[in-house]
């Protein structure tokens, strides 16, 4: 009796350790797709903040294009003709590259 109480016991020592070595191997697979996701998504943010900054100097000269017709039309009188010569407020601002 106590030799089948033996072997039971291995056996069971057996179903363990092969439960925790899947459990660990199912652990190591999803570490690795989840790092890989998070790769993508990263590059695909990176991406689009690359996108975003090619087109801020087009909306940046945009706007102030549409600043400075503001600003002519409200510099002109009643008859349309402009009186006074208008002048931005600020210096123009000068682009500096992000590194």
């Amino acid at each position: 009796m106590g030799l089948i109480l033996d072997l039971a016991v291995a056996a069971l020592a057996l179903v363990v350790i092969g439960s925790l070595a899947t459990l660990a191997w199912t652990l190591a697979v999803s570490a690795v797709r989840a790092t890989h996701r998070g790769r993508q998504r990263v590059a695909a943010r990176r991406r689009q903040v690359a996108d975003a900054e090619a087109r801020l100097p087009v909306l940046a000269a945009r706007a102030d294009a549409a600043l400075m017709a503001a600003i002519a039309r409200s510099a002109a009188g009643p008859d349309g003709r402009v009186h006074a010569q208008a002048e931005p407020a600020s210096p123009p601002i000068e682009e500096t590259p992000i590194t």
